[in-house]
Formats: structure tokens, C-alpha cells, sequence
């Protein structure tokens, strides 16, 4: 039972897969995916990240899959029991928590080849880049072998299992708080999903492609270690519980009768009204600036953009320091980004789930 936030060993299962496989064998001998990113865009009760239950974070969040794509090859090799990790990829101790936390669930014994274009990833600027590498490469080893693990299984398993490197320890993760986004973005259909309880998605909605995805982070952003901003984190966790005290039956009710009616209703507005309340009313922003102080500044200098309707969906992306905003007006959205020095990507909602690009079968 873990209930520090302390390091520990790479691969280590704190909540194994309720169900056991015996005997597994592998239906593909290739598998090649892309594996969209998520934006998360608020939490649903802040205060229920400041405790570790055993790696089980219930505080639900709101995410938009988007298309920045993660491309993951998996094959199996001659050799039993043996990991081969192309040399191009980076973050190698992630994609071997992956890799062990997959064994451990199937009980595979075959050896098997890992692929990951993650070259150009932007790490640690709340885009969920860890937690998507560790979902991605999960799901390809899962394709190898016929998806006996359902996207609810292997979305609460990778999303209660996880772990972020440590600079210069190849060995050892740091356990940051994981909701499951990531995992869900890319293994539910749906532009708009909606987390609650322990990792459990309870609505998706489709999100007109008109819209465009303005992303925004900071080009003084220095990246820090998963340790360091975990630090920072804990340091500021009272902010977090005192948000949830305070707010989280008012955004539980927002959510209920504005935003999932709004999602039957195919319309984006109510959850974008209920995102820009929470991020910029009920202090989300100036509690997450302890990984940049200047977004402060950033949010009331661009808070017009949906307070003037040139954007419907404006936002801080976890706990920063990249913004978004979701609009129909992307050039207004990008000028006022640039002119505040944030570095701009621009993209769509995915309203899929990954994409298999190829498969060879047995």
C-alpha cells in the first residue's frame, strides 16, 4: 500500500488487472499505431490529488483528444523474455515500465521490439507526455495479442500503475498523480471526454472538426525533472485541497446539469463556460503556477478570448504551463498567444481512438 511520494523500481505493479491470463499467445506479429494526445483541461474535484491511496487518484478530470500523434512500432523478436528498445527513442524507462507492466498483466513470456517516434515530444508542459507514452506503448503490446485487455482495463491499469522518469536514474520513477486522460484519449472515441470516479470515462462527445486547437506554452519555459516539479507540487497541495473544498460541488453540479446535457446536445459551450470558470474564477491557474509564475499574467492578458467569444474553450493544460484554446477564430487565438511569447501549435480534435497503421498477423 503506497501512500508516499516517494521513487520506486521501474515496473513495479501497485494494482495488478483483476482478471488473469493464462497461456497467452500472440495474434499479430506486428503491430504499428498512432496514439493521440490529450489537453487536460480541468479537474473535477482538485482536492482528490493531494493523497496517494495506492497510486488510485479520484479527482476525474475533463480532457480533449487532439491530433498530435505518438507513433508506436511493436514486433516480436526471436528471443524469449527479451526487450529490445530502439535506439532513436527516448525516455527508455518509461517504455520499460510500459513493457512490464503488460507482462505482468498477460504473462507473456515472448520477447518483443519497441519502436517510438518520440523525438519531437513537449515534455513536462501539460501535455500528458509521459502518461501517453506509457498508455501508447500499452496498447500496441495489447494489439499484439488480440486486445484481451478492454479500454476500460487497461485505461484504470496504466493510468494506477503509473510512473515518470527521473533525470540521470534509469532505475527508479517518480510517482505522479495519474487520472488516465492520456490513456483514454487515445482508446475512447470522442473530441470531449469526461473522467470520474477511479479512471472511469462516463461520457464522450464528438467535436465539429470547424474548430481548430490553438496550443500555447511559453518560449522561457525552462523543463524540469519529474522529481523537481513533483516537489513543487506537494509543496502547494493545501491550494489544491482548498479548491475542492470550496468549489467542488458547484463544479459537480455545473458538470451534471450544464455540461453533460450540453454533450447529449452535441454542443461544446456549456463545458467551455464551466473549463474557463473553473480555470479562471476559481483559482486552478494561480494554484498550478508554482511550475511558472508568469501564467498569472498570461491568463488575465488573454482571458478576453473567451470572455469576448472569439474562443469557446480556454484553458490551462494540467497544471501548465501550456495554454489552449479551442476556437472557430484560430488567427485571433495565435496573435494573442504570440504577442505574450508563447511558442504556437496549431491542430484538431481527434474524435477517435488510435489509429492501427499496420498489422501483420501470425
Amino acid at each position: 500500500m503506497k501512500t508516499d511520494f516517494k521513487p520506486y523500481k521501474v515496473g513495479t505493479v501497485f494494482n495488478p488487472v483483476k482478471r488473469r491470463f493464462e497461456n497467452i499467445e500472440p495474434v499479430n506479429k506486428l503491430v504499428e499505431i498512432d496514439f493521440p494526445s490529450r489537453l487536460n483541461a480541468m479537474a473535477i474535484d482538485p482536492s482528490k490529488i493531494t493523497s496517494n491511496k495506492n497510486m488510485v487518484y479520484t479527482p476525474g478530470e475533463v480532457v480533449f483528444s487532439i491530433q498530435l500523434f505518438r507513433r508506436v512500432m511493436v514486433e516480436l523478436s526471436n528471443k524469449d523474455n527479451e526487450l529490445v528498445i530502439d535506439k532513436k527513442a527516448r525516455r527508455f524507462p518509461l517504455i520499460r515500465h510500459s513493457y512490464h507492466l503488460m507482462k505482468n498483466a498477460l504473462g507473456f513470456s515472448d520477447g518483443l521490439k519497441i519502436t517510438v517516434d518520440n523525438s519531437n515530444e513537449i515534455r513536462h508542459a501539460g501535455l500528458g507526455s509521459s502518461s501517453n507514452l506509457v498508455s501508447s506503448v500499452a496498447t500496441a503490446i495489447n494489439e499484439i495479442y488480440g486486445n484481451p485487455l478492454t479500454p476500460a482495463e487497461l485505461l484504470k491499469y496504466t493510468a494506477q500503475n503509473h510512473g515518470e522518469e527521473i533525470d540521470d536514474d534509469e532505475e527508479m520513477l517518480i510517482p505522479v498523480q495519474c487520472i488516465g486522460g492520456s490513456a483514454a484519449s487515445g482508446l475512447f472515441k470522442g473530441g470531449l471526454i469526461v473522467i470520474a470516479g477511479e479512471s472511469t470515462v462516463i461520457k464522450t462527445m464528438d467535436i465539429d472538426q470547424n474548430y481548430d486547437v490553438i496550443i500555447g506554452i511559453p518560449t522561457d519555459y525552462k523543463e524540469m525533472d519529474s522529481e523537481e516539479l513533483l516537489k513543487k507540487e506537494i509543496e502547494n497541495l493545501d491550494k489544491f485541497l482548498n479548491t475542492g473544498k470550496k468549489h467542488g460541488k458547484q463544479i459537480a453540479y455545473n458538470i451534471l446539469h450544464k455540461g453533460l446535457p450540453g454533450m447529449v446536445q452535441g454542443d461544446l459551450k456549456p463545458f467551455g463556460d464551466i473549463i474557463y470558470e473553473y480555470r479562471f474564477k476559481m483559482g486552478s491557474i494561480k494554484n498550478c503556477s508554482f511550475c511558472y509564475p508568469p501564467m498569472n499574467d498570461i491568463s488575465k492578458k488573454i482571458s478576453y478570448l473567451k470572455a469576448d467569444g472569439y474562443a469557446d474553450v480556454l484553458a490551462l493544460s494540467s497544471v501548465g504551463p501550456g495554454f489552449f484554446a479551442i476556437s472557430k477564430s484560430p488567427e485571433i487565438c495565435i496573435n494573442a498567444f504570440e504577442k505574450l511569447g508563447l511558442k504556437v501549435y496549431k491542430t484538431k480534435i481527434n474524435n477517435d481512438a488510435y489509429k492501427v497503421l499496420q498489422r501483420k498477423s501470425l
